[in-house]
């Protein structure tokens, strides 16, 4: 994997925390001015859905959140769809790609969190259902085979990665080609129908930015190197 790959540039637009104001279920989006996003598509949510609803209320919609697993605890709410089956590359009783659900829409926000699942899902999709994709907030796990690689190629076609976060679980970090990288991270990615590249800058904040939290509490993990900073 090359981690160029996971350039980050200074989001255009305000970021803003939703859901859990301290540690895990909490997740930074771009706040674009007057979008109107078609579709919300949770997948991950096992017994938080603070982002599911604080999202729906900021952009009064409604979400449907996929999670088949036995950590699942959370029932269906007034905005919150809840549906008992995992993200994957099939479609059966317990799994599905959600690819019927993306034709149907082009202006799609979607948060995923499914333990290493994404990777093999953004894979199995092509860069037509990837372009249906507004705004993508995804948390990766240790994606640093040489198949992975193809994951952050296609996302980079149609997107701008405005945001990273490391985990700071017990997975640690990784000495990749020279450069420590979390083996386990969040990234935020807005459509580049959103940018103008004539203005567009690398990003020069010092990660954990002012809105992220640790995930588990305690001392984050300290980033202030490129790819993902540039110093002035």
């Amino acid at each position: 994997m090359n981690p160029l790959l996971l350039t980050v540039y200074k989001c255009p637009f305000p970021k803003k925390r939703i859901g859990n104001p301290m540690g895990d279920g909490g997740y930074i989006i771009s706040d674009i001015p007057d979008v109107q996003y078609s579709i919300f598509i949770s997948a991950g949510i096992a017994g938080d859905i603070t982002f599911e609803e604080d999202l729906c209320k900021y952009y009064q919609m409604k979400c449907i959140a996929f999670d088949g697993t036995p950590c699942c605890t959370i029932k269906s709410t007034d905005s919150v769809e809840i549906v008992a089956k995992n993200i994957g590359v099939t479609n059966d009783s317990m799994n599905t790609d959600l690819k019927d659900l993306i034709q149907q829409h082009e202006n799609i926000f979607i948060k995923m969190d499914i333990e290493g699942g994404e990777l093999p899902w953004v894979r199995c999709l092509t860069d037509e259902q990837l372009n249906r994709f507004s705004q993508i907030v995804m948390e990766f796990h240790f994606p640093f085979s040489d198949e992975d690689k193809v994951v952050f190629e296609k996302l980079n076609k149609n997107h701008v990665l405005v945001h990273f976060h490391g985990n700071n679980c017990p997975a640690g970090v990784i000495r990749f080609k020279g450069i420590i990288i979390p083996n386990v991270f969040e990234c935020t990615y807005i459509h580049k129908k959103f940018v103008n590249f004539n203005t567009l800058e690398l990003n020069d904040e010092v990660i954990p930015g002012k809105l992220d939290r640790s995930n588990i509490g305690g001392i984050d993990i300290h980033i202030d190197y490129p790819p993902f900073v540039y110093k002035k």
